[in-house]
């Protein structure tokens, strides 16, 4: 536990563009390597947020104020790829061990225990729910489908490339074939890019999107596939997977999110972010100070940009206007808010030389 509640006082210099609320640098938690993203609980002893250090397979467990809570490290030989909260358990996905195991989250953290590990013979990389089953993407190209309650798979189908990425509504399983083209050779290993699985995991459609295609997002009855190669983005049919559009985007899109009718996206490779209105797919981009935006946050009228080559996170105004500019000092993969105070995830901490992350909270006044 020292390693987490030794905190490290930073005081570092902010650029503030404007004279809006200034944010200013607060307490530094070191954490272990590579942590991943923050996830947000809610149970029945209160507010609490996770990050999963992949390098450790371990569990780092704040407050509601971003103070640390706790480390759950009794996973530390399974090597958790993900997590998923749902109903008051933690579902883990094991990449060295193949298992699922079940975490009780549904109390303080102190008390926090596995209560089944379930064996799958592959190596996990992560899934999603439907109707107390499990869609789970594997190592070994497979799509498994697991029931939770009977603790058995039902259906392993084989996939013809490694997926990454996997969405779900109340009746399917939408996979993206993120290795579906060679950049090596600058061939496709499949046309294929997106896979449909039915609630009982049934293949039932799949189409050609192009190379690389990474993020899904769905949203009605269209889906929005962003592809890191083409560098654009489908909209879909959830229907029958016809084209409706294909919108161009920039360099390296990365983590898009849909916000207040738009759809956000880190150009990554630009040094920009840009919108893609959902009525009418008309885009907007907007230009940066710092560089390698990563990820977009938005929270009341203002715009939140995560920024990777300059280790920065970048404050927009609702028209898109820089209005503060803030040095990390690190690698920033993810940050969420409270109402009082900032919390950004650091992949690397640049300020120790060594491959670590840290939890940086900010203040904005």
């Amino acid at each position: 536990m020292s390693r987490i509640v030794t905190v490290i006082l930073l005081f570092a210099c902010i650029i503030a563009v404007s004279g809006m609320g200034a944010i200013t640098l607060g307490q530094r938690y070191p954490l272990g390597i590579m942590p991943s993203g923050l996830l947000k609980i809610k149970n029945s002893s209160g507010t609490y947020y996770i990050t999963l250090v992949k390098g450790d397979s371990e569990l780092i467990v704040f407050d509601a104020n971003f103070r640390p809570v706790t480390i759950f490290d009794s996973m530390r030989n399974d090597g958790i790829n993900d997590i998923i909260y749902r109903d008051g358990k933690l579902y883990c996905f094991g990449f060295y061990s193949g298992r699922l195991i079940v975490v009780d989250a549904s109390v303080h953290p102190s008390k926090w225990k596995k209560i089944d590990e379930i064996p799958t013979s592959s190596r996990l990389i992560t899934g999603s729910f439907i109707d107390g089953k499990v869609g789970i993407l594997t190592n070994e190209f497979e799509f498994l489908l697991l029931d939770i309650s009977k603790r058995e798979i039902i259906k392993r189908q084989k996939l013809p490339v490694i997926a990454l990425s996997i969405a779900e509504d109340s009746n399917f399983f939408f996979v993206s074939l993120f290795h579906n083209y060679n950049l090596l050779t600058h061939s496709h290993e499949t046309e294929k890019g997106l896979l449909v699985f039915d609630e009982w995991g049934n293949l039932v459609n799949e189409a050609n999107v192009g190379k690389r295609p990474s993020y899904i997002l769905l949203e009605g009855e269209r889906i929005f596939l962003v592809s890191y190669v083409d560098e654009n983005l489908k909209v879909l049919s959830k229907r029958d997977l016809a084209e409706i559009t294909t919108v161009q985007l920039g360099r390296y899109p990365n983590f898009p999110v849909i916000h207040d009718g738009k759809i956000w996206i880190a150009l990554t490779g630009e040094d920009q972010i840009m919108t893609v209105d959902l009525s009418t797919y008309s885009t907007k981009k907007y230009d940066l100070m710092g560089r390698g935006p990563i990820k977009v946050v938005h929270s009341e009228d203002k715009i939140y940009v995560l920024e990777t080559v300059t280790g920065t996170l970048e404050v927009l105004d609702s028209r898109g206007n820089t209005i503060e500019y803030v040095e990390l000092d690190g690698y920033p993969v993810d940050l969420v808010f409270n109402g009082t105070e900032i919390a950004v995830l650091l992949q690397e901490d640049w300020q120790t030389g060594k491959n670590t992350g840290a939890l940086l909270l900010l203040k904005s006044s």
